[in-house]
């Protein structure tokens, strides 16, 4: 590598191929930098990493360990480890003098402070939410800690070079806290080809679904603040009077329990199903697509508010009307009565109101999907969003 160009520091704690899965940015984002600097690329799971994942200008520095995302105990585990591994990860960065070092992730606590501190280079951060949030109130540890977390976050903020955000609530709310970097609403973004409306006829059957059933779907991580437990409560309510209506859960997590002790609870067995995770992509697709709305759920605690989520982004591609909650990054994209319908997750007549139109209207329904699908084809190509992040990321390694 020419000691003439920029170098580029990128610090991810699942390594390249769940970066690439999870940000489908990463392969054309790493030619563009490649062709224009030194890159390193620091991160675990060695093993993964194939002939396809290597580029021209981009060096792997490899962490000795392995993490499976879809274990949240081993991802509780494996982050301690991350952190154990953060100061010296930041001193070989020092030691190869980065130009600029680049965390795309905002959900562990201090790690861009503690690479800051240590590396002595400027550091670039992706801040979309306020993950700790999310599991305090179950935690005492986290409780007590949480305060001193967020200062150190918010410290990290302003010592930046730059800070990549998903959306322009969360850009607003760090130029409203005095963040002197630069700040820029960079949207995630998604491969045209991964969820695409294909025929599902043969899994509704399976599913036992019939032609004149309606389903909702609700796919991710079942973490405590999609609030899933409420919404089934809002259901038990809604369903007597709405007998071809029928929820499809699709994904697991740590709420996964909550969540079906809610359908015992309401005896619900023969109208939610709950598919745990599925094997890949392709399976994920044609269950979105045995569908026929996307919902994406909330609590809308502040946190919730300022990223757009997986779920909303990957029905719009499905071309799936989109049901959500009212936050305020997700308004972002979904218009009320364009591309889905708007509720207000504490009012259940809100949610009832809004259901009604979906359910009487299937042209409707494929109208706004096929809205949805243009937008986000549109706000969500991985190839702009590469470039755009290839060029801010040179611009703050000056």
């Amino acid at each position: 590598m020419g000691s003439h160009r920029k170098k580029v520091g990128i610090i991810y704690r699942y390594g390249v191929v769940d970066h690439i899965e999870l940000y489908p940015i990463i392969p054309d984002l790493l030619r563009e930098l490649g062709s224009r600097a030194d890159v390193f690329y620091i991160g675990p799971n060695r093993a993964k990493i194939g002939k396809q994942h290597h580029y021209p200008g981009v060096q792997y520095v490899h962490i000795p360990f392995r993490v499976e995302r879809k274990s949240f105990r081993e991802k509780l585990l494996k982050a301690l480890l991350w952190y154990l591994y953060l100061p010296f990860i930041a001193l070989y960065c020092r030691f190869k003098k980065m130009d600029i070092i680049w965390i795309d992730e905002s959900s562990l606590p201090t790690q861009a402070r503690i690479v800051q501190v240590f590396s002595g280079c400027r550091v670039a951060q992706t801040v979309c939410d306020f993950f700790i949030d999310i599991y305090k109130e179950q935690s005492l540890l986290l409780r007590s800690l949480a305060g001193l977390l967020d200062r150190i976050d918010r410290h990290s903020w302003k010592k930046s070079a730059g800070i990549f955000t998903r959306t322009d609530a969360m850009r607003q709310y760090l130029k409203t806290h005095d963040v002197p970097c630069e700040v820029q609403t960079v949207r995630d973004a998604v491969l045209p080809d991964l969820f695409i409306q294909v025929n599902a006829t043969a899994l509704r059957s399976r599913l036992g679904y019939s032609k004149d059933d309606v389903v909702l779907c609700h796919h991710g991580i079942l973490h405590p603040n999609k609030g899933i437990p409420l919404f089934l409560d809002y259901l038990a309510d809604y369903f007597p009077n709405h007998p071809n209506l029928k929820f499809l859960i699709i994904g697991d997590g740590p709420a996964r329990s909550d969540v079906e002790s809610k359908i015992t609870r309401h005896a619900m067995q023969d109208r939610v199903i709950m598919t745990g995770w599925l094997s890949d992509h392709e399976q994920v697709n044609q269950h979105l697509c045995a569908a026929d709305i996307g919902l994406v759920m909330r609590l809308a605690e502040f946190h919730d508010h300022f990223h757009v989520t997986g779920a909303c982004v990957h029905c719009m591609m499905a071309q799936l009307p989109v049901l959500s909650v009212n936050l305020r990054g997700v308004m972002e994209i979904i218009q009320n009565g364009e591309e889905g319908y708007i509720f207000d997750p504490n009012d259940k007549n809100s949610l009832f109101s809004q259901l009604d139109k979906l359910l009487d209207n299937k042209d409707e329904r494929i109208q706004m999907g096929l809205k949805g699908r243009k937008k986000a084809l549109a706000m969500f190509n991985p190839h702009d969003i590469a470039i755009q992040t290839a060029e801010l990321i040179m611009k703050w390694a000056r």
